[in-house]
């Protein structure tokens, strides 16, 4: 049996409160994948239970359910203090685009979420468990149960430390400040990056540089090293409802530097403008580039 096929089914029997917790705990804890299906699994029950009053209509379907257990990520409903089931408890946050937010984890641990970011986590007396649903967060890790890190399909365990972790598409890339993390058999120490994607993940070593430009958002700055203007761009429109466009490409190439506020593009559209004699316009819904 898949371990999608599997999680549908434990998520069925929590549905029909059957669920043996103990049995439960041993399948999710056998195998990474597991818990990857099943966070999957409820995410997509709890989109059906949200559609309507159950107690007054059916249940979904087998196949309806089994189809859309198949796909989705963890993407829990918000409640003022989280989403709790009966069966796996889970608590999650976020910050929107162009803010920040600092939160106190339940073994008081420190979490802060970067500009459009999504935090959950559930902590037991055996493990904590996070994960990175969205964007990018910085973690303060007490000394504590088990820890892992999860981004889009791929995990790391944490030893207490300063941690951050930013989502790229399928690929999280973790870089350690302070402590150790652990992935694939190999043990990551302070100012080393590590890319968790699909194939074998690169170890990056950082110099002090590179890792204050990673940091900079904590202090609501944005740090261009060596960049180019096409990558400062992409990078600053993370912050901003209204999006950067460079109209003519090959402006994208040209390189930049400095320090800016993240929230606040003026004044690196005017060093742009000043200093790299590219026309800046506004509409109303950009910031257009134009030679």
């Amino acid at each position: 049996m898949t371990p999608e096929a599997a999680a549908a089914q434990w998520v069925a029997r929590y549905a029909l409160d059957t669920i043996d917790e103990a049995d439960f705990e041993v399948w999710r804890n056998a195998d990474p994948a597991h818990a990857i299906a099943f966070n999957r699994a409820l995410a997509a029950y709890e989109t059906f239970e949200g559609q309507g009053d159950l107690a007054s209509s059916p249940l979904p379907s087998r196949r309806g359910f089994l189809r859309a257990a198949g796909g989705g990520a963890l993407a829990m409903t918000l409640g003022a203090g989280g989403l709790a089931t009966r069966a796996y408890a889970w608590s999650s946050a976020s910050a929107p685009i162009g803010g920040h937010r600092l939160l106190r984890l339940p073994d008081g641990s420190i979490a802060a979420l970067n500009t459009d970011s999504c935090l959950a986590w559930r902590f037991s007396d055996h493990e904590r468990t996070l994960w990175v649903e969205r964007g990018e967060v910085a973690l303060d890790l007490r000394p504590g149960a088990r820890a892992v890190l999860y981004g889009r399909d791929q995990q790391v365990a944490l030893l207490p430390g300063r941690f951050d972790a930013r989502l790229r598409g399928d690929t999280l890339d973790l870089l350690v400040l302070r402590g150790q993390a652990q992935a694939g058999g190999r043990a990551i120490g302070a100012f080393q990056s590590l890319l968790l994607s699909p194939n074998q993940p690169p170890l990056r070593h950082l110099s002090a540089a590179q890792v204050e430009a990673v940091i900079a958002w904590q202090q609501g700055e944005i740090l261009f090293d060596e960049a180019t203007l096409g990558l400062a761009v992409e990078e600053y429109n993370r912050f901003l409802t209204r999006k950067i466009i460079i109209v003519d490409p090959e402006l994208a190439t040209i390189p930049v530097g400095g320090r800016f506020t993240s929230n606040d593009p003026a004044a690196f559209l005017r060093a742009v403008s000043m200093g790299l004699g590219v026309h800046v316009s506004v509409s109303d819904t950009a910031y257009l580039l134009t030679r």
